[in-house]
């Protein structure tokens, strides 16, 4: 470093580099930034794509026995033993007027234990997908040529992967049974 004095044009440059690292400095990174999204998990009943909200879930298994139930709407299947407690099992297909889970007669279809402060089921689905993250933004309304029988059951729509999912109700889902 020499101690010579500067003049006007290398101050002036010196401040321009100061000025561009004070702004680089102040720029929030991307990697800072929040996302504003919620975590859904995508699964398969039938031929369409479904998701809840990946904070409902408490749990998936594969390996149950379901006692029947007699005296039930035809949509739970009966109830399964879970570490010591007991849960209605869902059929969501039945429910909404799909047709029923059946699995591929080899392995037993998956269980999505869903909850809220009320009722917790294990809920059969044909095929468990991924956890995405979607923006807030991205559902939209449900899709307006969705079947009535399967509208009250639907929430939402969003594209993920280039596929129309269909958000579950959970509420809807979960409501006790005769209320």
């Amino acid at each position: 470093m020499s101690n010579t004095p500067k003049n006007d044009d290398q101050l002036a440059s010196d401040l321009e580099v100061l000025e561009r690292r004070a702004v680089s400095l102040a720029r929030v990174n991307d990697e800072d930034e929040v996302f504003e999204g919620r975590s859904l998990l995508l699964f398969r009943i039938a031929d369409e794509w479904y998701a809840v909200d990946a904070g409902d879930v408490r749990e998936i298994f594969q390996d149950y026995m379901v006692m029947p139930v007699p005296c039930v709407p035809a949509f739970i299947l009966g109830v399964v033993n879970v570490r010591g407690e007991i849960l209605s099992v869902t059929d969501p297909a039945t429910m909404m007027g799909l047709g029923a889970v059946t699995g591929d007669g080899v392995t037993i279809p998956p269980a999505v234990v869903i909850a809220n402060a009320e009722v917790v089921t294990a809920m059969i689905v044909d095929e468990i997908g991924d956890i995405v993250e979607v923006a807030k933004g991205a559902v939209e309304p449900p899709v307006s040529i969705i079947d009535r029988a399967q509208a009250e059951f639907v929430a939402g729509s969003v594209f993920v992967n280039d596929r129309m999912v269909g958000l579950l109700n959970i509420a809807r889902v979960l409501e006790p049974i005769g209320a």
